[in-house]
């Protein structure tokens, strides 16, 4: 019985070593995507935050981007009743790039755009590959993002 109860002692006294151990942890984001990652952090507590994407409406040809640092992707659909596009895309970030994308309604990339911060032009237009018309998908992706910009179609 002695034994017993140093036994149960024992587990008790481990347990809770470990939970205060545990409750120790630096706590922050870890997610890599997310603006606020904290590479030190041991527990996730649930503060991440992304790079915002406004896609825009299905009739409202423009959006707009901003991040501190993040990564993150957003689509959108929309009909297009003509066999080109015309497009145009900006940013201001001091890291990261922004790409843009366009599908036809087969599938086929019409547009594929990247601006990197730092390197090369900020800004960048010009008129899709022809594609059949429909139903076409814009993406936006955000790479390690720490900025603002926009994209519009015409």
């Amino acid at each position: 019985m002695k034994k017993t109860v140093k036994n149960a002692l024992a587990i008790c006294f481990v347990a809770g070593l470990a939970f205060s151990f545990n409750s120790c942890k630096k706590q922050g984001c870890m997610d890599m995507n997310a603006d606020n990652y904290m590479e030190d952090a041991k527990k996730d507590d649930g503060s991440c935050v992304y790079p915002v994407i406004n896609m825009g409406s299905s009739t409202n040809h423009s959006g707009d981007i901003s991040g501190n640092g993040g990564t993150a992707t957003g689509t959108k659909t929309f009909d297009q009743t003509s066999a080109t596009l015309g497009w145009d895309m900006s940013i201001n970030a001091t890291t990261g790039s922004f790409n843009l994308t366009v599908a036809d309604a087969d599938g086929t990339v019409v547009i594929n755009q990247t601006l990197t911060a730092n390197s090369g032009p900020q800004s960048a237009d010009g008129t899709s590959s022809a594609g059949t018309t429909g139903t076409w998908t814009a993406t936006v992706t955000l790479t390690d993002f720490d900025g603002i910009g926009d994209y519009s179609f015409q």
